[in-house]
């Protein structure tokens, strides 16, 4: 499991905007896992933005072939480190205990950092120097990995996090992936594998709605090459998958931008529009949309 070299020491910029020092997400923010379930996985290469690690978590199970893993975030990089190694080695009972919020939550227990630390130095050996360095300057002085209330929330949509036995099923089908620290675009160009499915999590909707107005005219072009790298990185009949804090159905013009280009590459757009609900907030409903364009 120990991942030496495929994370890179290096900073690299992104045209995206991207900060590669952003402090990490320790749980999934998105949950294309509600209804990948209802898509075909078995055998496929996959290309995903490690994000929190959570998502990749889920795709074991589904019977992915390999999975590589890209994040322009280096910390990002190191929780995912941290997470694979703490799934391998910890019972369910300690994976909440390193990874619960320092406030009251219904889903974890109340940890304090000297018990973090105990349970890090379980699985410390798994770890790459880099991510060791960094995380040891959190583990046991800071509540780290300690993640928000947004984060927490949602915490009951993540299997692995919300059940024993979603616990030990994606323990059981673990497998080691590497875990790459460059910006996607720069990866897209980089690596040589061509894949099944990628998936870019909400990278473009982060683009469209966070780039100055000043930047505004590089917008489309960003999305353009982005489209193109990836189209030019799967197999005939990939998939490229992107995520959408919103529903399709409702707001056409949330992919309004990304839907004309993919039909210029030659892509078939096909939506999964999906709403669900987190126990920890009452009368909770959310609906998103999983875009998926798929190489004609």
């Amino acid at each position: 499991m120990k991942d030496k070299t495929r994370v890179s020491r290096n900073s690299f910029q992104s045209k995206s905007g991207f900060d590669i020092d952003a402090y990490p997400y320790i749980l999934a923010t998105d949950f294309p896992f509600l209804v990948w379930s209802g898509l075909d996985w078995k055998g496929k290469s996959v290309l995903i933005i490690a994000n929190s690690g959570d998502n990749i978590i889920t795709l074991w199970p589904l019977g992915v072939k390999n999975i590589v893993a890209v994040d322009i975030a280096k910390k990002a990089c190191f929780v995912n480190e941290l997470k694979r190694a703490s799934l391998k080695i910890l019972s369910f009972t300690e994976f909440l205990l390193l990874f619960a919020p320092n406030y009251r939550n219904n889903i974890f227990p109340l940890a304090n950092p000297i018990e973090k630390k105990k349970l890090y130095l379980k699985l410390r050996h798994l770890l790459s120097d880099e991510a060791k360095d960094w995380l040891e300057t959190q583990i046991g002085s800071t509540p780290f990995p300690n993640p928000s209330w947004q984060e927490a929330i949602f915490a009951p949509l993540i299997p692995h996090f919300s059940k024993k036995e979603g616990f030990y099923q994606a323990k059981q089908y673990l497998k080691f992936y590497p875990i790459i620290n460059l910006p996607i675009e720069l990866a897209l160009e980089k690596i040589p594998e061509i894949f099944d499915i990628i998936y870019l999590s909400n990278i473009p909707e982060y683009i469209k709605q966070t780039l100055t107005p000043e930047k505004e005219p590089e917008i489309k072009p960003y999305l353009e090459n982005l489209y193109k790298l990836a189209k030019e990185k799967l197999a005939s009949g990939g998939k490229l998958m992107v995520y959408s804090f919103g529903s399709f159905k409702k707001n056409p013009d949330l992919l309004s931008p990304d839907i004309e280009i993919c039909k210029k590459l030659g892509f078939i757009f096909k939506p999964i529009v999906f709403s669900f609900s987190t126990p920890l907030i009452k009368n909770s409903h959310f609906t998103h949309t999983l875009a998926i364009f798929e190489v004609n």
